[in-house]
């Protein structure tokens, strides 16, 4: 006899219920049938970014912009705000507010919380893993909340427990 174990998706079976104009009988035909090949690696993009670490600090690359000499004088300057607080430093570099993604977006979409939730899990889990990938050894901590490090509204961050 087989065991039939059905594993889900980290996103919400009846989250397609929310959608407006749905575009294929499931999720996976409904991303298939409205979105161009470049915008699915665009947001493959966005789910797998690229990481920097510079010393013992753990940065989302695209928050942390500067390099080289100028990378170190930056993190010298966020030691010396934050006392050295590694967890701070990375909060703060790491924050960032979900609403900038959506700032140019007229879509209706937008303004559907469950819809952003859903969105904010499928970020975390995301950042998560490939965090656990590439740094298997350490517990780097990805959540979201509001305000966090004085970001406006629902905010993602990543830092080291």
């Amino acid at each position: 006899m087989y065991e039939i174990k059905y594993c889900s998706s980290i996103v919400k079976q009846g989250i397609m219920k929310k959608f407006r104009k749905p575009k294929g009988l499931n999720l996976f035909e409904h991303a298939c049938n409205c979105n161009s090949l470049e915008d699915i690696i665009a947001i493959s993009y966005l789910l797998c970014p690229d990481f920097i670490q510079i010393g013992e600090y753990i940065f989302v690359s695209v928050f942390f912009e500067d390099e080289g000499e100028e990378a170190i004088k930056k993190i010298e300057k966020l030691e010396e705000r934050f006392g050295k607080n590694k967890k701070l430093i990375e909060q703060w570099v790491n924050s960032w507010s979900i609403g900038d993604l959506f700032i140019n977006c007229t879509d209706e979409s937008y303004q559907n919380d469950s819809l952003i939730m859903q969105f904010c899990d499928v970020l975390v889990y995301n950042w998560q893993q490939r965090l656990k990938e590439l740094f298997p050894h350490k517990k780097i901590i990805v959540e979201t909340g509001y305000e966090i490090m004085g970001e406006l509204g629902l905010t993602i961050t990543v830092y080291e427990e």
